[in-house]
C-alpha cells in the first residue's frame, strides 16, 4: 500500500459508520425513499467506477457506497490495495452521485447487505451473468431483507486489468 501521511485529514461529511449508515437508510426507507447500495474495493477510482455509481444514482432515491476494508482486500490480492481505505472512501465521497459511503468491515457483500438492508443492491456489467456464488449469495441476501438486485450496463473496467496493462507498458 502506498503510504500515506496524516490519513485524519481524509474524512468527509458523508463518510459514515456502519451503524449509522443502518439508521440512515431505515430512515430514509421509512420515509418512502429508494436506497440503493453499491460494494467494492475501489481502488483505483477508474472511469468504469464512476459511470457504474452514476447509473446506481439514476436508479434509487440515495446512493450509499461501502468499501471492502484493506484488511479484507489484502486477503483476496495480496498486493492490494494501492490506497488505504479512508482514501478510496474519500475519493468516492467526493463524487456527486454518491450520497454515503461507509467502509465495510465484512469479508464478502453479504454481511453489509444483511447489516444496511437496502432497497437496491447495485453491481457492475461484469457480474450480470456471473456464476460465481458470491454473486448469488448476494442476490439471496438482498431478497430476504426485502430489495433487489440490479446490474448496471456500463463501460466494464477493472482495476485488476489496468494494473496488469500498466506494468505491460512499463516492460515494453
Amino acid at each position: 500500500m502506498m503510504p500515506i501521511d496524516n490519513l485524519e485529514n481524509y474524512n468527509s461529511e458523508n463518510i459514515v459508520n456502519m451503524e449509522k449508515a443502518e439508521g440512515l437508510i431505515w430512515k430514509f426507507k421509512e420515509s418512502g425513499k429508494k436506497v440503493g447500495l453499491c460494494h467494492g474495493g475501489f481502488d483505483l477510482l477508474h472511469p468504469g467506477h464512476v459511470k457504474h455509481l452514476e447509473s446506481a444514482k439514476n436508479l434509487c432515491d440515495l446512493l450509499f457506497v461501502s468499501v471492502t476494508s484493506d484488511k479484507f482486500v489484502s486477503m483476496r490480492k495480496e498486493t492490494r490495495p494501492i490506497f488505504h481505505e479512508n482514501l478510496r472512501a474519500y475519493m468516492l465521497s467526493k463524487l456527486r452521485c454518491v450520497d454515503y459511503v461507509v467502509i465495510s468491515d465484512y469479508n464478502l457483500g453479504v454481511e453489509t447487505i444483511k447489516k444496511l438492508k437496502p432497497s437496491l443492491y447495485i453491481k457492475g456489467p461484469d457480474y450480470k451473468n456471473s456464476k460465481d456464488w458470491e454473486i448469488n449469495e448476494e442476490r439471496e441476501a438482498v431478497e430476504r431483507v426485502g430489495g433487489k438486485i440490479i446490474f448496471t450496463d456500463d463501460l466494464k473496467l477493472s482495476t485488476t486489468e489496468i494494473i496488469s496493462y500498466i506494468k505491460k507498458e512499463i516492460k515494453n
